[in-house]
């Protein structure tokens, strides 16, 4: 231990150091967040303190308001540090050892170590700690046990804020620092998001252009063309002062990465997913992200601005990763549908000239790298187009007919069947991932007791880990299952009412094609197999319809149809 010696008439340069951290602090009154009620406090004390002092002056005050004292990464901190090194500084005093930090070991470094080499006076008013006055020895024994009871304080605050905030995010609170573009904080309830109107429209047409076959570059392109102000540029003409990591220019522009962010955020269709990234303890600030069984997930949280099935319909579409053709602002109707039924591949579009006529046809990618393989299954796309034009004319009529007949019965009775069926089959899958990771846990303890090899724990663990992936991605599937069938009998949004909207249609375009074709497979011989989406929706209607007859036609509340 360094000790201080200090002549009595020596004049002392001081700097006062103030924090509050963001836990601690209340607001001034009148709402201003530029300086909290503690701060001022600590500086009337600290100045009353040194009225009495007349061999201490005061040569500057660092304030940091709002940082926390788990760590001393704390901007105005590290520039009194500076004024010490350089010799501005001989002094520092704070309210208390608390203000000054509260982490143990660093804490106790500064105290017993940094600041007696460099021969600067320390005191902590509140703690009567002075390493200047005679004695200060005996309080330096004490000094240790204050640390550590500043910094368990500090860890037991942080453990209460994870759980408070973990608490709201589990009874589907939004607890995020900003509201997603699209979204702004309820006046009503600062925890619930609420639906901006001007932004969420921009929102519906990035979702609109991408089911009309855009790519997200282009429309990124047309909305930078049409001079939309991009999500930074809109919340900062709304007042914001927010920043982004990702704007390069002075007035952030649409990109393609944003638009790829929107169209795969699921909080469009009213879920909050919260909590995919965590730190590992208060100390430690590197961001990890989470196991998706840890994510806060509340379906119905707040107003959707993108129905379910369009949400669902734009992943799968972003999946399959179609390009436009150059010079077009989409692809063709037909784009990444067509399927060789021989080997597989994808079937790709080719033009032709002859006798001054153009002629487009599709032909097997798989017979173009390897002739062997496979035949090119060459068809024209007039024929396919016609094809898949009157298969979906007469599924509208087929929908329609079925809509009609659910109409005229309690439609709930099928509804809550499926339910029940999506249900059952997403608590398998649950159980499932419960099931391997106990297992996880099991092969872990007998690799502990070396039951168990490194070589064998490994294997077991890849293959726990790869059951696990494959039921989280069937419970997914299963919950966008559940979407479609609330939404099955919306007239604004469900998979039904499509089939209304698209009735008559003339000619096929992108928009229909996405939103009703699964996949068209072109057989040797030109025959067109056209595979529907909704097609398990179908199969679903009709055996309830068939049992509802032999049933004789009776409805749930017993009168006949």
């Amino acid at each position: 231990m360094i000790m201080l010696q200090f002549a009595s008439d020596a004049t002392f340069r001081a700097a006062m150091y103030l924090r509050l951290s963001k836990e601690d602090g209340g607001l001034l009154r009148g709402g201003d967040r530029t300086e909290s009620e503690s701060i001022a406090g600590q500086r009337m004390l600290i100045r009353d303190f040194l009225a009495g002092h007349p061999e201490i002056e005061v040569v500057g005050e660092y304030c940091d308001d709002g940082y926390t004292g788990a760590n001393f990464e704390r901007p105005q901190f590290q520039r009194m540090m500076e004024a010490v090194r350089s010799g501005e500084i001989n002094c520092i005093v704070v309210k208390d050892l608390s203000r000054f930090g509260r982490e143990y070991i660093d804490s106790g470094m500064y105290l017993q170590k940094v600041f007696p080499m460099l021969g600067v006076r320390f005191i902590a008013i509140n703690d009567r700690y002075d390493n200047a006055r005679p004695g200060s020895a005996e309080d330096d024994l004490v000094l240790p046990f204050k640390n550590l009871m500043n910094d368990s304080y500090c860890r037991d605050i942080s453990v209460k804020v994870r759980t408070n905030l973990e608490a709201r995010r589990r009874s589907g609170q939004f607890v995020g620092s900003k509201a997603p573009y699209g979204y702004v904080r309820s006046s009503e309830n600062r925890n619930r998001l609420a639906v901006d109107p001007p932004a969420a429209q921009v929102v519906q047409s990035i979702f609109r252009w991408k089911i009309e076959g855009m790519s997200p570059a282009q429309i990124a392109g047309r909305l930078n063309e049409d001079g939309v102000l991009s999500p930074i540029e809109y919340k900062r003409a709304n007042g914001s002062a927010q920043r982004t990591a990702f704007q390069k220019a002075a007035q952030a522009r649409w990109f393609a990465g944003a638009i790829y962010r929107i169209l795969g955020n699921e909080v469009y269709t009213g879920t909050l997913l919260q909590g995919k990234t965590t730190t590992p303890n208060h100390k430690v600030k590197r961001t990890v992200r989470r196991d998706r069984s840890e994510w806060a997930r509340t379906e119905n949280a707040h107003e959707p601005i993108i129905a379910r099935a369009q949400f669902d319909l734009v992943q799968r579409l972003m999946r399959e990763d179609t390009r436009s053709p150059s010079g077009k602002r989409s692809v063709y109707p037909l784009s990444g549908k067509l399927l060789c039924a021989d080997c597989g591949s994808a079937m790709v579009r080719r033009t032709a000239r002859r006798g001054g006529r153009t002629y487009v046809y599709y032909i097997c990618s798989g017979s173009r790298r390897d002739r062997m393989s496979c035949t090119p299954h060459e068809i024209r796309e007039e024929t396919v187009r016609d094809t898949v034009l009157a298969v979906l004319r007469a599924q509208m009529d087929a929908a329609l007919d079925m809509e009609a007949a659910l109409a005229r019965m309690d439609a709930l009775a099928w509804e809550n069947r499926e339910l029940q069926k999506l249900r059952a089959l997403m608590d398998a899958q649950e159980e499932q991932i419960r099931r391997n990771r106990r297992l996880k846990a099991e092969a872990y303890a007998d690799y502990r007791s070396r039951l168990l090899s490194r070589e064998e724990y490994d294997l077991f663990q890849a293959e726990f880990d790869r059951k696990i992936r494959e039921a989280e991605d069937a419970a997914d599937r299963l919950r966008g299952d559940q979407g479609s069938i609330l939404g099955g009998l919306s007239a604004q949004q469900g998979w039904l009412a499509q089939f209304r909207q698209y009735r008559r249609i003339p000619e096929l375009s992108r928009s229909v094609v996405v939103s009703l074709v699964d996949r068209v497979v072109i057989h040797a011989g030109k025959a067109v197999d056209v595979q529907l989406l909704y097609r398990d929706q179908f199969a679903a209607i009709a055996e309830f319809l068939r049992e509802r007859a032999a049933q004789g036609g009776q409805t749930p509340s017993g009168r006949a149809e």
